[in-house]
């Protein structure tokens, strides 16, 4: 998805009305311009024609929309599901995923091919096979049903049942979602006899770095299923356990992408001609995250870097991790700020029908960076 970024340029809330009016009321009460991490990363004018264009989507997508509209909420919320946990799990360093949401006005730290672009790339492709999968097993999707069941036999502890998150299903319809992006826009491409796109060239490295983070993102849903199960017995008991295979937390999701994050090797040649990327004089594992441009330290403000610098930002005076000051305000110091908070407190129930509270009034120190 985005790099340079293909990152969003277009707006998920409105893609679906826009392609199909009979979806309008499904997106006309909602937040109009939600985050699209999903669309082309070249800028399109609200006054082109072409309703696909204007909406950050190249045609394969457009396509995939029309004959798959009910996937169109779930895109919508995987958008925001990626936009949130990103800012979660970085909530606490220098470079805190703010950038995301100044899309489709996208900055360089999310379209120079750096560490930060390949995190965003990962967990904006799980984020979207995680939707689709939970919405597969939830029933919200009539194009997939449940996981098949394991192929392990039953043990007497426990048996196959229930209804486990298709990510089979789901991590196929976001590659093709996604990865058409980067086929199509990001490089010129050429298609075998065949006509295969798996096996298309594309003559842009940034592109193929950029279809290596998808599926490293793809991958660690794929990897991340674990058994849940359910008990059924007289009175409580478990004599018999029903199981099947679920995914984690988003957030838990986002933290493992976190350490692919922190490992994250730099390209130094990429093997265009079979979609693959070469760190050193080693291909890079489909689970690695890789990138191609070094990243500022993120201190201090650079638009032409990308940085938003952390001047303001609140810091953890007691720490040593991240979240430190002297970490986060990067020598510079910090201030101690008095705020105060304002609530509801000390409530009590009343006869049937309504509740009272008192207004408390608590004073906290903050500390701000330099």
């Amino acid at each position: 998805m985005f790099a340079p970024i293909a990152l969003n340029n277009g707006y998920t809330g409105k893609i679906a009305s826009a392609l199909a009016p009979e979806l309008e009321h499904q997106f006309h009460e909602q937040q109009p311009w939600a985050w699209n991490p999903f669309g082309s990363k070249i800028p399109m004018h609200p006054s082109q024609t072409k309703v696909s264009a204007r909406y950050g989507l190249v045609k394969i997508q457009a396509k995939l929309c029309r004959t798959s509209m009910e996937t169109m909420p779930h895109i919508q919320n995987a958008a925001t599901l990626a936009s949130d946990t990103c800012r979660k799990v970085f909530s606490e360093r220098r470079w805190n995923c703010s950038s995301i949401i100044t899309a489709p006005f996208l900055t360089p730290d999310l379209t120079r091919a750096t560490r930060e672009q390949a995190y965003v790339y990962a967990i904006s492709s799980a984020a979207l096979t995680y939707t689709l999968a939970r919405a597969c097993s939830s029933g919200n999707l009539h194009h997939c049903t449940c996981a098949g069941r394991p192929t392990s036999p039953n043990v007497d502890s426990f048996q196959w049942g229930g209804c486990g998150d298709n990510v089979r299903w789901a991590s196929q319809f976001a590659k093709r979602f996604i990865d058409n992006v980067e086929k199509h826009s990001l490089g010129k491409k050429e298609k075998t006899k065949r006509a295969n796109e798996d096996n298309s060239i594309l003559r842009d490295d940034a592109a193929v770095v950029n279809l290596h983070n998808n599926r490293a993102g793809r991958k660690v849903i794929m990897t991340s299923l674990r058994t849940q199960c359910k008990c059924h017995g007289v009175s409580g008991s478990c004599n018999i356990k029903t199981c099947w295979k679920a995914l984690p937390s988003m957030t838990e999701v986002g933290q493992q992408l976190l350490q692919k994050y922190t490992t994250a090797k730099e390209v130094s040649k990429t093997l265009v001609d079979r979609l693959q990327v070469q760190v050193g004089k080693k291909v890079a594992t489909s689970e690695q995250l890789v990138y191609m441009s070094k990243s500022p330290d993120y201190c201090t403000k650079d638009e032409k870097l990308g940085s938003f610098g952390t001047v303001g930002r609140h810091c953890n005076v007691s720490s040593n991790s991240l979240d430190s000051c002297r970490i986060l305000c990067c020598g510079r110091g910090y201030r101690t700020v008095v705020e105060e908070k304002i609530e509801r407190c000390q409530c009590k129930f009343y006869n049937c029908c309504y509740v009272k509270c008192k207004i408390c009034r608590t004073m906290s120190q903050v500390y701000e960076c330099l």
